[in-house]
C-alpha cells in the first residue's frame, strides 16, 4: 500500500515546496522508495527537478484543470512506496490532496497571515477526518523561523496552541535557495550543514507517524 505525504497550506509562500522536495530527498537518501507529485500550477518542484539532480522521480500532475476523480486516479498511478503531494494553496487542491493522505504537513511561517491561513487548513483537515475515522495525522510545521527572536518563540506556542504535532523548527536558510538554484537538494549541497540536519530530523518525525515499508529496502 502506497503512503501518501501531502505538503499542504491554505496560503502560498510558506515553503510547501521547499519541504515537499527536501522530505523526498531525505526519504531517497534513507532508501525509501519515493515520488514526488507536484500538483501546483506553478510547477515549481518540477522547476527543482529540471536539471535531474534528483535521486527521485518528480511527476506534474496538476489539479486546476481536470476532474478531482481524474486528479486522484492519475496520483493513484504513480508506483512508488511513498508519494509526497506538493499542494497548491487552494481550498479544491487541498481537500483533494488531504483526502488521500495518510500524513499531511502543514508549514507555517512567523506571520499572522500564516496563523490564519494555519486555522483555515485544519479546518479542511478536520472536516476529512470526520469521514475517514481521524486520518490523516498532521505534522504542523514551524518554517523559515529564527527561534532568536521573540516572533519565531511565539510562532511555536501558537502552533502548540492547536494540540497537534510541532516539528522542530526550520530556519530560513539560504542554503535552500541554493539547492533550488542548483536542482539539488540540501542532503547533497550542504552534508552535514545546519538546514540538512534540520530536514533530517523532520524525517525522522515523518517516519515515526508512518508504516513505512522495509520489503523493498534490502532488495
Amino acid at each position: 500500500m502506497t503512503i501518501i505525504v501531502a505538503v499542504a497550506q491554505r496560503k502560498g509562500g510558506v515553503g510547501k515546496t521547499t519541504l515537499a522536495v527536501s522530505l523526498a530527498a531525505e526519504l531517497a537518501r534513507r532508501r525509501k522508495d519515493v515520488a514526488l507529485v507536484d500538483s501546483d500550477p506553478l510547477g515549481s518542484a518540477c522547476h527543482w527537478a529540471g536539471p535531474g539532480n534528483l535521486r527521485f522521480p518528480v511527476y506534474e500532475i496538476a489539479l486546476a484543470n481536470q476532474t478531482v476523480t481524474d486528479w486522484v486516479r492519475m496520483t493513484g498511478q504513480v508506483a512508488a512506496d511513498c508519494v509526497v503531494i506538493d499542494t497548491a494553496p487552494d481550498d479544491r487542491a487541498l481537500g483533494a490532496s488531504i483526502a488521500l493522505a495518510d500524513l499531511v504537513l502543514v508549514p507555517c511561517t512567523p506571520s499572522g497571515l500564516d496563523i490564519e491561513a494555519t486555522v483555515r487548513t485544519l479546518e479542511i483537515i478536520d472536516a476529512v477526518r470526520s469521514r475517514r475515522n481521524g486520518y490523516p495525522a498532521i505534522i504542523l510545521v514551524p518554517n523559515r523561523v529564527d527561534t532568536r527572536t521573540l516572533e519565531g518563540r511565539q510562532l511555536v506556542e501558537e502552533l502548540t496552541g492547536f494540540g497537534e504535532v510541532v516539528s522542530p523548527s526550520i530556519g530560513n536558510r539560504s542554503a535552500f535557495a541554493r539547492a533550488f538554484a542548483f536542482g539539488q537538494s540540501v542532503a547533497e549541497l550542504v552534508s552535514g550543514r545546519a538546514a540538512d540536519g534540520e530536514i533530517q530530523t523532520l524525517c525522522n518525525l515523518v517516519e515515526k507517524h508512518l508504516p513505512f515499508r522495509e520489503a523493498r529496502l534490502s532488495a
